[in-house]
Parts: structure tokens; C-alpha cells; sequence
């Protein structure tokens, strides 16, 4: 079957899924615009509950302060005996005034979290309305895209430029993909820095502690700081073995990133600290103990900078697949564009051509 018999037999399916394409064109932006005010409102909403929740327990306070001069015959009493019964009531009267005045705070914010949560509810469906519309635009897409190949996929000799367009659109993609396959593995390594990073604070936190309990054993701590110590210590390598390991699956998805030195770990000569056991074998072991806190200082910096780093380029890396993204979506216009003037030639008349080339 010819090219121009198989635009013939796909010409009403083009027209119907243009159609269908323009009328749910604007659902993308939209859909983006309805999520970034779903994120509002429920930002609002988690301060609204933090704020009731403080405004509930200091309403609570209040209703114990009033029912401390409300309830209280023995308070009226005593202030009565001792001529003070206008201050009681005072009192009484500011109480009872600053539990309803928190009681009405409360009631307000509650209020608020309220029509915040109606807000959000309302938005919800009108988000979902839009996803609908966007999978349906996506579909249609997709439908166009499968249509075209199937007419014009390979060489078109008989469509002149389209074969250029596509070639320009297939390079597009592979860089967009080769972009965005960059972009994830800088996250992923961004991320196990991170992780890392959260080990590291754990630590130096238990080397410090260890330091801690080997200088309470240099003053006679006896076998429990020793046996803290200890444990401190354990919990500082369990945790530095977990950072080499999150700063190696790093490297492997992003090269660039620096390495880190080694951080040794000094649990003491357990036969010698038993055997030998004083003030000169405690002071050795608190010297390691300050060497491997230096050790891991120096390389949780470098870390830290390592971390830095990563997160820069992927913020580059993001801006390129963005970059990549954009000049791929504009090469499918444009293939999109030539192949659908050509079901647009075929629809008008010789004599129309004839004209608009004359």
C-alpha cells in the first residue's frame, strides 16, 4: 500500500485524535499548578495542627488555673478570713478571663484547620479530574505517535524534510535518556552521601562518649567505663564501616566523587588491659581513642565537601536533562508538525497547491 493510500486510511483517526489532544492539552500545566497548592495546603494544615495541638494544652492549663479559684472554698475562705476577698475575685476573674480567651484561640485555629482541610478535599478531586485528563492526553498521544510510525517510520522520500525531522528527534531522545541517566545516579549517589554523612554524626557522637568513659577509667572508673568504653567504641566502627560502605556505592554510581581515608578504630589490647591494667595502659588507649576521633573529624569534612560537590553537579546535571528535555519535546512538535501538513495536503484540493505555489 503507497504512503498517500495509507494517509487516506488514517485521515479520519488523525482528525479525531487531534481533536482529542487539543481538548485536553492544558491538563500538563495545570496538573502542576494543582499540585503546587495541594503542597501549600498541606503545609498549612501541619502548622494549623501544630498549633492546635500547643493552643489545646495551654487551654488546659488555664482550665486548671480558673478551676483552682472557681471550685475552691477553701481559697475563698482563706481569702475572706485575712480581709482579701475583693483580690480573690480578681484573681478568679483573670483566670476565668485567660481560659476563655484560650479557649477561644483554640477554637479559632481549630476553625481554620477546618475550612484548610475543606479546601484541601475539593482541591483532591480536582486534582484527581486533572489526572484523568492528563493520562487521557498522554494515551492520545501515544496513539498519534504509534499512528505516524506506522505510516511514516524509516525513510519517506515521498514527505520532503520528514526523514531529517526524524533523524533530529531520535538524537534528541538518546540525549535526553543519556541526560536523565546521568541525573539519576548523581541522586542516588547524593543521597547515599547523605546516609553517610548520618552515620558519620553517629559516629564521631560515640567516639566522643568513648572518650568520655576512657577518661573516667583513667580516674578509676573501674570495669564498667571500661566496659562503656568498649561499647562506644564498637558502636563508632559499626558505623564507620557502614560510611565507607555508602561513600563506595557513591563512587560506583558517580566516579567524581572523592573517596575517604581510613579511620582506625582502637578497642585496646584486651589481654594486656587485663593483665596490665593502670593509669599508663588507660592513657594509651584514651591517645587512640583521640587519634581515631582526629582521623574521623578529618575525613567526616571530607564528606562533607564530597557531599557538596555532588549536590552541585546534580543540580547541574538536573538543568541539562531539563535542557535536553525541552529541545526533545520541540523535535517532536516539529516531526509531529511535517507529518501532520501532510495529511493536511492530501485533504485539499491540486488546485489549492497549484495556487499557493504560483
Amino acid at each position: 500500500m503507497s504512503a498517500e493510500q495509507l494517509l487516506h486510511q488514517a485521515a479520519s483517526k488523525n482528525a479525531e485524535l487531534l481533536q482529542g489532544l487539543n481538548e485536553t492539552e492544558h491538563a500538563s500545566s495545570a496538573l502542576q499548578q494543582s499540585q503546587a497548592y495541594l503542597d501549600d495546603l498541606n503545609r498549612e494544615i501541619k502548622a494549623c495542627d501544630a498549633q492546635v495541638k500547643n493552643l489545646e494544652a495551654k487551654t488546659k492549663t488555664e482550665l486548671q488555673d480558673h478551676k483552682k479559684y472557681a471550685e475552691s472554698t477553701a481559697r475563698r475562705f482563706m481569702h475572706r478570713a485575712v480581709g482579701k476577698k475583693e483580690k480573690f475575685a480578681e484573681k478568679a476573674t483573670k483566670e476565668e478571663r485567660e481560659y476563655v480567651e484560650a479557649l477561644a484561640a483554640e477554637n479559632e485555629a481549630k476553625s481554620r484547620r477546618e475550612e484548610w482541610i475543606k479546601n484541601r478535599d475539593e482541591a483532591r478531586k480536582h486534582h484527581a479530574l486533572l489526572e484523568d485528563t492528563d493520562r487521557t492526553h498522554k494515551n492520545l498521544q501515544a496513539e498519534l505517535d504509534a499512528l505516524y510510525n506506522s505510516i511514516f517510520a524509516g525513510p519517506s522520500p515521498e514527505f520532503p524534510g520528514e526523514d531529517q525531522k526524524e533523524w533530529a528527534m531520535r538524537e534528541a531522545k538518546d540525549s535526553f535518556n543519556a541526560a536523565k541517566q546521568r541525573q539519576d545516579a548523581e541522586f542516588q549517589a547524593v543521597k547515599c552521601l547523605q546516609d553517610a554523612e548520618q552515620f558519620m554524626v553517629q559516629a564521631l557522637q560515640s567516639l566522643d562518649e568513648a572518650r568520655s568513659h576512657s577518661r573516667m577509667d583513667m580516674f578509676g572508673g573501674g570495669t564498667l567505663s571500661d566496659m562503656m568504653e568498649r561499647d562506644a567504641l564498637s558502636q563508632a566502627q559499626n558505623a564507620t564501616e557502614k560510611v565507607k560502605m555508602l561513600v563506595q556505592q557513591a563512587q560506583r554510581l558517580s566516579p567524581d566523587i572523592q573517596g575517604l581515608g581510613n579511620i582506625e578504630i582502637s578497642h585496646g589490647h584486651v589481654m594486656s588491659d587485663i593483665l596490665f591494667d593502670g593509669i599508663f595502659t588507660d592513657m594509651a588507649q584514651h591517645d587512640r581513642i583521640k587519634d581515631s576521633q582526629a582521623q574521623a573529624q578529618r575525613e567526616a569534612q571530607t564528606l562533607r565537601n564530597a557531599l557538596s560537590k555532588a549536590q552541585e553537579k546534580s543540580k547541574q546535571l538536573q538543568q541539562e536533562t531539563k535542557t535536553a528535555l525541552a529541545r526533545l519535546e520541540a523535535s517532536r512538535r516539529e516531526l509531529q508538525q511535517i507529518r501532520q501538513d501532510a495529511f493536511e495536503k492530501l485533504a485539499r484540493p491540486p488546485a489549492y497547491d497549484q495556487a499557493v505555489q504560483q
